[in-house]
């Protein structure tokens, strides 16, 4: 199902002018710098192709297939890395000296010859880097041998001349030497034109590739398209899974006989033709080149299409996986960087949509931009060494994946402070679950999967991260916006589906001074005391937010006496003594007695009120200062 999805949008893709998508016997590639050749073969200068950014990208281009390779020698055809194409390699010193030094540390192994040196870095002509030199011109003269052109023939002249051991001393060479020793592809350029473009040596490789392509073919009929074909042995690397190897991972691949049967090895036990496999791993190599169409969810890549032309269906998912976060033009925030700014368009198109949903009515093609009839994917995919793991798929029409994600960010909904964001990713949630200080491993890389099933499915939200969340909360003494809108969204699904005894009334965006919920009045009781505390002394360093609030959330029964009592020596020390008093009472009312516990959904309601009572605090100051004004 999702090879041949992915097979059926490389077929739009290919309809579609906009779409820069690699034809057979080409793949994209990121190319770093172009090799000027000259008539006579010497390497005039060095081009680099690498962006301005303050971190330079390599320039991404259709060259010649670039099939997988592993630890064999396996050159390309007019783009590779150093090693292949200049015979050089640069190794850390501990690496070199594991690799070639002798056990007994003394002498130097003959086979090998130290270019430079440094004290971390070594640039050494071995055996190997020689062996990867010789197959790649090897390559070369056996494609274009017979192709009277004169780039290929200074190409030629070039590989023919070239020594290793001249790397270093060569003026061009020795500007971009670390740059060049990195790893990344370079090509050939003669006046002015990239050979791998020459239409004479396209045609040429084009005709070398078809003619090779089937030379051990094994035929059966492929699993994707249910034609004879000829079985893929390995397949194409699949690069941009973040925790993936650089180089890239496979999605089909056999390297345990465990995993075989009948006999059959590598990818054959799973028979899928050339064509198939050419077409699913372009366009998923595709989806995963485009970052605005990529979103990282913890340990999780995922790329998302829809069967359609265009980029309206993605360019509207992109906003509702990352709404904008950026702060308001003109705000205190430091706005020198336009990143900073929000786009208030994207925000409205989004607020349009909620509304709709939210007052249940149908979202129709003028409200999207596309039919929401269309088919759409997702698909999410997990580093596994060079494998890669599907950690999910969802499959449904644009529409009600629309009304899905919309639905989660109405259910998400709380009363905010200013300058939090209107809408919050799924990653911001997942980062909610550990420590401000943690890094992204920290996080359960299977919370992310559970949170997406929830939200693509409209079931309740996870429970291991509503703990996670009321566990940081106890920890931090504090309740932000985005736990707040977590807990009240996750206690909501549980009313909706009738998992809990709280009705959905009882759960609500801002403060409800009608809800009767016992641990909801004392989340607010502990939000008035708290106040009480800081009106007396507004210089006190520490609150009973510090000392009490995990145990209060947990076992009111204990520390609530022990709070009203304290309470009354800061109303009798307050100025607002009696309106204090007033809010007290006001909040009590209702609560015959303090329970002895609070269970975790009953903690979360706790918490709620507590935020809201907070957040309604602040509000009134916004009110009391702008009548003063």
């Amino acid at each position: 199902m999702i090879i041949q999805s992915l097979c059926r949008y490389y077929d739009i893709l290919t309809e579609d002018e906009d779409a820069a998508i690699s034809q057979p016997g080409y793949s994209s590639a990121k190319v770093s710098f172009a090799l000027v050749i000259s008539p006579d073969g010497e390497l005039s200068y060095i081009v680099d192709l690498r962006s301005d950014d303050k971190k330079p990208r390599p320039k991404v281009m259709d060259v010649p297939l670039q099939a997988s390779r592993a630890v064999s020698i396996a050159p390309y055809v007019l783009c590779d890395n150093a090693k292949y194409i200049l015979g050089v390699e640069k190794f850390k010193r501990r690496d070199f000296e594991k690799k070639f030094l002798k056990p007994s540390g003394k002498g130097n192994s003959p086979d090998y010859t130290i270019l430079a040196e440094s004290e971390k870095e070594i640039v050494v002509v071995h055996q190997r880097s020689r062996n990867c030199f010789e197959e790649f011109k090897k390559l070369q003269h056996g494609v274009f041998d017979t192709l009277d052109d004169p780039g290929i023939r200074a190409f030629f002249a070039f590989l023919d001349t070239w020594k290793p051991e001249e790397f270093c001393r060569h003026p061009k060479i020795v500007e971009y030497m670390d740059d060049l020793l990195a790893g990344g592809n370079c090509v050939f350029d003669y006046e002015g034109v990239f050979l791998h473009r020459k239409p004479s040596v396209k045609r040429l490789w084009e005709h070398y590739f078809s003619k090779n392509e089937n030379s051990d073919a094994v035929t059966a009929q492929c699993l994707v398209t249910g034609q004879l074909d000829t079985v893929t042995r390995i397949h194409q690397n699949l690069k941009g899974v973040a925790g993936a190897q650089m180089s890239g991972a496979s999605l089909v691949s056999f390297n345990d006989d465990s995993f075989c049967s009948y006999g059959k090895k590598q990818s054959f036990n799973a028979p899928i033709g050339e064509s198939a496999m050419f077409k699913y791993t372009t366009a998923l190599n595709y989806l995963l080149a485009h970052t605005e169409y990529r979103q990282r969810i913890v340990d999780t890549t995922v790329v998302y299409w829809a069967e359609t032309n265009g980029t309206a269906c993605e360019d509207l998912a992109s906003l509702f996986f990352a709404p904008p976060e950026m702060v308001e033009r003109g705000s205190s925030e430091d706005t020198s960087d336009p990143e900073r700014v929000q786009d208030w368009r994207k925000i409205e198109l989004i607020a349009e949509i909620l509304e709709k949903v939210g007052k249940g009515r149908k979202i129709h093609t003028e409200d999207v931009g596309a039919d929401p009839e269309t088919n759409f994917y997702l698909l999410g995919l997990a580093p596994n060494n060079a494998r890669l793991a599907v950690r999910f798929w969802h499959v449904d029409c644009f529409g009600n994946f629309i009304e899905r994600v919309a639905r989660h960010h109405l259910d998400m909904e709380i009363t905010k402070g200013y300058y939090d964001p209107r809408y919050v990713s799924p990653y911001r949630l997942l980062r909610q679950t550990v420590a401000p200080s943690s890094d992204d491993k920290a996080i359960s890389p299977l919370l992310g999967g559970l949170l997406l099933r929830s939200i693509l499915n409209g079931t309740p939200y996870p429970a291991q991260m509503y703990t996670a969340m009321i566990s940081r909360a106890k920890i931090e003494r504090s309740i932000n916006s985005f736990k707040a809108g977590f807990i009240k969204a996750y206690l909501l699904r549980l009313a909706r589906a009738g998992l809990t005894n709280l009705q959905e009334d009882m759960i609500t965006v801002s403060l409800n001074e009608e809800n009767q919920n016992v641990p909801y009045r004392l989340g607010r009781l502990f939000a008035v005391l708290e106040k009480a505390q800081t009106d007396t002394n507004r210089e006190m360093k520490s609150t009973i937010n510090s000392k009490y609030f995990s145990s209060a959330s947990t076992t009111p029964a204990v520390v609530f006496p022990v709070l009203l009592k304290l309470a009354q020596h800061h109303i009798a020390k307050s100025d607002w003594g009696f309106k204090t008093t007033q809010g007290i009472e006001e909040t009590l009312a209702g609560v015959d007695e303090f329970p002895a516990y609070l269970n975790l959904e009953e903690q979360g309601m706790f918490m709620l009120g507590y935020y809201h009572q907070r957040k309604a605090f602040f509000k009134k100051k916004e009110e009391d200062s702008s009548e003063v004004e």
